[in-house]
């Protein structure tokens, strides 16, 4: 009964400490606990089935194929793939640490490994709590120090989440292949055989693992790189545009005095007719200086939201901006970061829109305490997709969302999303919340 108990204990704490890890890189379910009590009852299946039952524990451990993807799909809010990744993961890790303590039993009583030689024996219930006690140790070491900064990466990365899957699949029917083979063969060579290819298989899958997460990781830190570069270079080519608007602001001041000094000097010839045409030349080349509107009180931002108007004058949207920022604790490089990736996922939403739908309103107003910034832009969507992208290049543009969430939620903002359909068209609001002080 002592390792049924100590199996029981072993392998609640390790389930319970590996669903609380991985809640930092998924969003929980309303109703997380049910598929957590879900998963536990499939574990304490296999030690019913071990004791009271004469079913193979061959098939409680098929079952876990079912059980275990169900029960994560309704702890987390993720797609199929990273459901399959941690349900697979779990069950690779348990099932490699059981056969190899399970062999090591076999070899102390001189017996080869077998389904049916562990079941209804205590070794069962030992084996399957040491793997679970050796595999918390596992996780604190690789998920908790190793990769808990990679990993929010290496689910981004769909290659090599599935890549990892296939390793997964491999490592499962390889051992359990090995472990339920009725080959005669030598007991000694055959439990050595075991023992050896569940330690390899145990270090080799930690490998990958490290290999895929860190690949992952410098995947994503390449895409930033990247990402934070396309934002210098926006912003050179509008300093370039301002220095430019300025030489010519500059050469038209210069001029100033030669006109009004030849104006003075036709009005004492009264020579109107003159100074008319001159006025009016006057007139068309003041008209033509390209000057800064102003869309907000904060100057650096202004020149991101000029930056973007020129930009939604091109394909040929309407913009509209009427912002008041007080940035409280918010430094003015994160507000450029802020408002950049939203106002970029803005502009390749209007890319998908008819050039004469196109439309984006920016404005601001004080909410009791908060600071609310409202984006409001035309869009083919017809139901937001809060924390994901749609788009082909989901590495780039997921950063371009975690960004957003990740600067909001650095100062204790919050953000609402919703779609309003206006006259049949769809316009995407996104509400932003920051505090004032």
């Amino acid at each position: 009964m002592i390792p049924i108990i100590y199996a029981f204990l072993a392998s609640t704490t390790y389930l319970l400490i590996y669903i609380y890890t991985y809640k930092n890189y998924f969003e929980l379910r309303p109703r997380y606990y049910l598929g957590v009590l879900f998963i536990l009852l499939s574990v304490y299946l296999q030690f019913y089935v071990e004791i009271s039952s004469d079913l193979s524990i061959g098939y409680t451990a098929l079952l876990s194929f079912i059980t275990y993807p169900i029960g994560f799909h309704f702890i987390y809010k993720t797609n199929i793939f990273n459901t399959l990744f941690l349900a697979f993961n779990v069950i690779v890790k348990i099932y490699i640490m059981f056969i190899f303590f399970a062999t090591i039993y076999a070899v102390d009583h001189h017996v080869a490994y077998h389904s049916v030689w562990i079941k209804g024996t205590d070794y069962f219930a030992l084996s399957l709590g040491n793997a679970y006690f050796l595999s918390i140790g596992s996780l604190y070491l690789a998920d908790i120090l190793l990769l808990r900064n990679k990993l929010k990466s290496f689910f981004l990365l769909k290659r090599n989440l599935l890549f990892i899957i296939s390793i997964q699949l491999i490592v499962l029917i390889n051992m359990a292949w090995l472990s339920f083979t009725n080959v005669l063969v030598d007991v000694s060579w055959y439990n050595s055989m075991l023992i050896i290819t569940s330690i390899s298989f145990e270090i080799i899958y930690f490998l990958l693992r490290l290999f895929t997460a860190n690949s992952s990781y410098f995947s994503s830190f390449k895409m930033r790189s990247e990402l934070l570069s396309k934002q210098l270079i926006n912003q050179i080519d509008h300093y370039k545009a301002y220095e430019e608007q300025m030489n010519h602001f500059n050469k038209f001041k210069h001029d100033n005095q030669k006109v009004f000094t030849s104006i003075t000097h036709l009005i004492q010839l009264k020579e109107y007719a003159a100074i008319e045409q001159i006025l009016k030349e006057y007139d068309t080349e003041f008209s033509s200086l390209s000057v800064n509107q102003t869309y907000s009180n904060n100057l650096i931002l202004d020149a991101l939201l000029n930056d973007y108007a020129k930009r939604f004058e091109k394909i040929e949207a309407q913009f509209s901006s009427k912002t008041y920022i007080k940035l409280g604790q918010m430094t003015e490089l994160d507000l450029i970061k802020l408002f950049y990736n939203i106002l970029e996922n803005a502009y390749e939403a209007l890319l998908k829109v008819e050039p004469a739908l196109r439309n984006i309103e920016i404005s601001s107003e004080i909410v009791k305490s908060y600071l609310k910034i409202s984006f409001v832009n035309s869009t083919i969507q017809t139901t937001p997709n809060p924390g994901k992208t749609v788009k082909s290049d989901k590495i780039n543009h997921g950063f371009g969302l975690s960004i957003i969430k990740d600067m909001i939620v650095k100062y204790d903002g919050f953000f609402n999303q919703f779609i309003v359909i206006n006259d049949l068209v769809p316009y995407y609001h996104l509400e932003i919340f920051l505090p004032l002080d």
